[in-house]
């Protein structure tokens, strides 16, 4: 039996019949972890264009290259020339400075936080990136430089249905915008924050000896992941293939069918797919809570 998600998207495959691929960008795309649409990769369902400045995590994509998959070593920005801070773990590598203060009062990371390069970096704005002629769908992190991506990039967002953005509660970098600013800007846009894909918290630095796993998760926000859609309360304001793709990637991305039963719906009521269609999709839902 297949999995009830991998079920679930094929479902919508054949439902959709989308004339083309959903289009993602991603913006940081250092290999660190598996994406969250490599579904909607692995199903042929979506091209995926990635942007990675760090020459190392670059080199590191080079296996992933394929007819869904391509990667630019460009850093994208606000267009100017910026220092790129390569730190010992490349996780923290940014563009902005690792804040000391910061790290020391959450007690961690001081080292794999260590700038050990730096480098010139020109950026590029996301509005002047002629290789990306669609975007559906973005995502992004990199580390403190979202913002400056968003303010630079309002044609092309004009144009995508979610984005999923790495938020910063506390500034691990000097100058780092936080999520108030970030959701300022995408609301500004026609975007809504619809869910987090997960929050971080840490224990704060004591000098007692109180081992991590008695302190549960610690209580400090750090940072985390959300997913920003489209304002689907005016739906009427969504072309028929923007809700074809916001389903895909509700269902195959950032795991919310009920959001991608919300597009279905839509479509139903436009005359574009038929209702006992729908319900299967429903079925199917209901069948795996």
């Amino acid at each position: 039996m297949k999995h009830p998600a991998r079920k679930r998207l094929s479902v919508l495959k054949s439902l959709l019949s989308l004339e083309r691929l959903t289009e993602i960008v991603d913006i940081g795309a250092n290999p660190l972890s598996r994406p969250d649409y490599q579904p909607l990769v692995d199903a042929q369902l979506a091209r995926v264009t990635g942007f990675e400045p760090n020459p190392e995590a670059f080199d590191a994509l080079k296996p992933r290259e394929s007819a869904y998959e391509r990667h630019l070593p460009f850093a994208v920005g606000d267009g100017a020339t910026h220092e790129l801070k390569v730190t010992k773990q490349s996780g923290f590598t940014s563009l902005l400075e690792p804040s000391a203060a910061t790290l020391a009062y959450l007690g961690r990371w001081k080292h794999t936080a260590a700038v050990v390069e730096r480098l010139p970096m020109t950026t590029k704005r996301l509005d002047d990136l002629d290789t990306i002629p669609q975007m559906d769908f973005l995502k992004i992190d990199i580390q403190g430089g979202e913002l400056a991506v968003f303010q630079n990039g309002r044609k092309k967002l004009a144009g995508a249905v979610a984005v999923m953005t790495e938020v910063a509660f506390i500034p691990l970098y000097d100058g780092q915008p936080l999520m108030d600013a970030q959701m300022a800007e995408l609301t500004a846009q026609g975007f809504i924050l619809h869910r987090f894909v997960f929050t971080k918290t840490v224990p704060l630095a004591s000098p007692f000896d109180v081992p991590e796993d008695k302190q549960r998760a610690g209580s400090q926000l750090v940072d985390g992941d959300a997913i920003f859609i489209r304002d689907l309360r005016q739906p009427e304001a969504l072309s028929d293939a923007a809700l074809a793709h916001l389903a895909l990637l509700a269902e195959g991305c950032f795991g919310s069918p009920d959001l991608a039963l919300r597009c279905l719906t839509i479509l139903m009521r436009r005359g574009l797919v038929r209702k006992p269609k729908v319900q299967a999709y429903a079925d199917l839902i209901r069948e795996a809570a």
